[in-house]
């Protein structure tokens, strides 16, 4: 699962880098749904992530407040941002 985890932090690191380095590079903005898009996947991509630590966490009963900590408040701001 270790694995899994490490993919998905690095798939969301790299769905903020490429765009922030395409628009840096040519400066043509993209739309604001897309760059909300991606921004969510990514919110998304490290919450999955962090409940994969929250479960390897739990079997070897190790503690895992701050990880849900985190969880929940990407939660928060997911939610908000599908609100606004």
């Amino acid at each position: 699962m270790g694995k899994w985890r490490a993919f998905l932090y690095i798939s969301a690191l790299f769905l903020i880098v490429i765009p922030i380095s395409i628009v840096l590079m040519t400066d043509d903005p993209f739309r604001s749904i897309f760059s909300n898009l991606v921004i969510s996947l990514a919110i998304i991509l490290v919450i999955l992530g962090k409940s994969i630590t929250v479960v390897e966490k739990r079997k070897e009963s190790k503690r895992f407040a701050p990880d849900i900590g985190a969880i929940i408040g990407l939660s928060i701001v997911l939610i908000i941002g599908f609100i606004q």
